[in-house]
């Protein structure tokens, strides 16, 4: 898309999007109206009905109040007195004076005749009557259907007390529910229901039908406990409480309310979907007002890019491709990747090829040879997609990114490995022929990451791992990218290590065929401020890869000969140091200067040194070193060949090599007692050692088995955790002086 064109549509989608907000606001703002409004209905609407009901029930306590006043003070209490007080209570159906007993006494003359059930006998009165007698005030009952009367009726009794405290009656009034349902008829989308304390039973709902009554009245709702609880958990019970609670599916909007008077909730509630559909129905509006208003926008910003279309022909074929290899060059991989990834359900693999030691042909046969190789190579690159689909990209230098539209682990393998053999066939320039291997890393969409940057990332992580090997591919994994991390991380904190004195040496003894001290070796160990402790396989191979190998190799040099040279001098000891030291820090061309002026400067001269090299040493020129060595043989330091039989040594490079010290790999020691190749490769090792003058040392013992047949063998030496860990200076001291 053009510029023109995306400032464009970027005007129009950010007025889609100020337009979006608005619309989101204005329906936001009047969500909040439509629910501000609801809530202040239903909290008007349960206000109205606690008070309704709690009115009604003070008054008609005060009419019980008033005939049992009567009754106390009336020898012959007639039912008269009764019919009166029931005239003047519309809601009334009927007023009955029972024994504490439960015995019908007295009844106003509506109900003379009519058989009235023992309270105490009945269901539906026991247990309001017992809270009747036990209690002060006027007790509401349990709603029920009077035969006699073929009516509902809600129960209000309240107890008789004469002067001596005695209860001699008890007084009930049935109210009318269909009477005081009437006043509640409305068709209200609130639903507003009182329920009693004791038994959970409705005591009065709104819009109910007299059919519904049954229903409602003679069978309780389950207990809400939870909102009753978060009521009671107020500090200020007098207020409503309001909230959304879900039931079943449905979230409905409740008030709550307590009448501690009467003991009944007075509850509100209204389904949350009521909100909605009010909410949708201004919203539908609002959006077809909004929808018109972006239509109309559309088609005038369309117009506007049509135009600008018209005076724009073609895009440059440089600004996308590589000069040299007619490639597309990286400006193309993210626009290629959103094609990709635009796809419905998108799966492919991105591969970061790179070309292995391609520096060293620039360096020594000219730039103009490595042109060449980079065309050739980027066309076996290109020829490699013959069967796939894909595209191949030169992202910088001597590297190419290529979008191989398969992500199936065992396709991009074999892609992978065709490649790698097509790029290492021999490249003709000029009648020279080059060989040249390569790396790729690979990562794949989505499994591994959905954003271009972190794709690439991750494919050129897995690359620079697979470089180690070279001629190698390596997919990526959440290994591949902590390791990596933690090795950038280790990197910055070893720079200043050193300064910040967090290395420190551990000395772990040698011991001869008598058990007694022969020597140690000096061991480094790392504690980081920042990171803790790193064992050294995490930061030794770091140091390696980044150049700080020697400067650490030095720095552990000058204080194991310090402090073992003031440890043996302090306390009259003697025994051989032993200190590694690695291919980088060996082959500089300083190292024996080095070495001499470390000896000179950090021991007394009374101190045996030793010095530990790998075999991997002589990968390079055995001849050229071999005059470092009669140096070091010359001022009495000991060479020994660590972790012999894992490298690159053999017969001859040992007789070259004036060697003191043969030092057997722990990985042969482990399974000696056990394993009868490691031990028979053990006995050769020892044989041979001796047959070439050298004293034999066996690393890593570390059971009595292991330390017997490597004695039995021969062995000279021996070190590992059976005779002793590696040791701080203080506990060194300690170990040296009882061995």
């Amino acid at each position: 898309m053009y510029p023109l064109n995306k400032n464009i549509w970027a005007l129009f989608y950010l007025i889609i999007i100020i337009g979006s907000g608005l619309l989101a606001a204005a329906v936001y703002n009047k969500y909040n109206e439509i629910l501000n409004e609801t809530k202040n209905d239903q909290i008007y609407l349960n206000h109205v009905f606690y008070n309704t009901l709690d009115s009604l029930f003070a008054q008609q306590e005060v009419i019980q109040n008033l005939i049992a006043d009567e009754y106390l003070h009336q020898q012959h209490f007639a039912s008269n007195s009764l019919d009166v007080a029931l005239k003047q209570n519309h809601l009334s159906a009927g007023i009955w004076i029972f024994s504490p007993q439960g015995d019908l006494l007295v009844t106003s003359s509506n109900l003379k005749g009519q058989q009235i059930t023992n309270l105490l006998n009945h269901r539906n009165t026991r247990t309001w009557f017992r809270e009747t007698i036990n209690s002060s005030k006027m007790v509401i009952g349990r709603a029920y259907f009077l035969t006699s009367l073929n009516r509902w009726i809600l129960p209000l009794r309240k107890k008789i007390v004469n002067s001596e405290g005695e209860i001699i009656a008890v007084i009930s009034t049935g109210l009318d529910l269909a009477v005081l349902q009437s006043e509640w008829q409305k068709n209200n989308p609130h639903t507003i229901e009182a329920t009693l304390e004791n038994g959970n039973y409705r005591i009065l709902r709104n819009n109910l039908t007299m059919s519904q009554f049954e229903r409602f009245y003679n069978h309780a709702p389950p207990e809400n406990e939870l909102l009753k609880n978060q009521y009671n958990s107020q500090q200020d019970k007098t207020n409503f409480l309001q909230t959304f609670f879900s039931q079943g599916q449905d979230e409905h909007l409740y008030t709550l309310t307590y009448n501690e008077n009467y003991h009944f909730w007075v509850s509100a509630s209204l389904p949350f979907e009521h909100v909605k559909q009010r909410l949708y129905s201004h919203s539908f509006f609002y959006s077809i007002f909004y929808l018109l208003l972006i239509s109309i926008g559309y088609i005038l910003f369309r117009w506007i890019v049509k135009v600008e279309n018209s005076k724009i022909n073609e895009l440059t074929y440089k600004a996308e491709h590589d000069t040299l290899t007619g490639l597309p060059n990286r400006t193309v991989i993210k626009s290629h990747f959103k094609r990709l990834q635009a796809k419905e359900g998108a799966h492919f693999s991105l591969l970061y090829v790179d070309l292995d030691n391609f520096k060293n042909i620039n360096d020594t046969f000219g730039h103009s040879y490595g042109d060449a190789i980079l065309i050739e190579a980027s066309q076996r690159i290109t020829n490699s997609l013959a069967l796939h689909s894909g595209l191949v990209a030169r992202y910088s230098g001597d590297e190419f990114v290529i979008f191989l539209d398969v992500a199936d682990r065992e396709s991009v393998e074999n892609y992978a490995k065709r490649l790698l053999e097509s790029i290492a066939l021999p490249y003709l320039i000029n009648q020279n022929a080059f060989r040249i291997s390569s790396s790729i890393g690979i990562a794949c969409f989505p499994d591994d990451a959905s954003h271009i940057e972190t794709l690439l990332s991750y494919a050129d992580n897995s690359m620079t791992m697979a470089k180690k090997k070279r001629n190698q591919y390596l997919f990526f994994s959440k290994h591949v990218h902590h390791q990596l991390m933690r090795n950038i991380e280790i990197e910055q904190a070893l720079h200043h290590a050193i300064e910040n004195d967090e290395i420190n040496l551990v000395y772990q003894p040698q011991m001869d065929r008598d058990n007694k001290l022969f020597g140690v070796e000096a061991l480094v160990r790392w504690h980081s401020k920042k990171l803790g402790f790193i064992a050294p396989d995490q930061f030794i191979p770091v140091a390696e890869e980044t150049g700080l190998m020697p400067k650490l190799g030095l720095y552990i040099m000058h204080k194991a000969m310090q402090e073992i040279d003031d440890l043996q001098q302090q306390n009259n000891l003697s025994f051989k140091l032993s200190i590694n030291v690695s291919v980088r820090q060996f082959i500089q061309i300083d190292f024996i200067e080095k070495l001499m002026d470390a000896c000179k400067n950090f021991t007394s001269g009374q101190i045996d040194i030793t010095i530990e090299i790998t075999e991997s040493l002589f990968i390079e020129s055995v001849d050229s070193l071999l005059p470092l060595f009669y140096k070091m043989k010359a001022h009495h330091i000991s060479i020994s060949l660590d972790d012999f039989g894992t490298g690159y040594s053999s017969l001859s490079m040992l007789r070259k090599i004036p060697i003191d010290e043969l030092k057997i790999d722990k990985s042969f020691v482990d399974n000696i007692s056990i394993d009868k190749n490691d031990k028979a490769m053990v006995n050769s090792i020892i044989s041979m050692g001796k047959n070439l003058g050298m004293t034999v040392l066996a690393e890593g013992v570390e059971t009595k088995e292991q330390a017997s047949i490597l004695s039995d063998a021969g062995c000279d030496l021996y070190q590992g955790y059976y005779f002793s860990k590696p040791l701080s200076l203080d506990a060194l001291i300690t170990f040296a002086k009882q061995h």
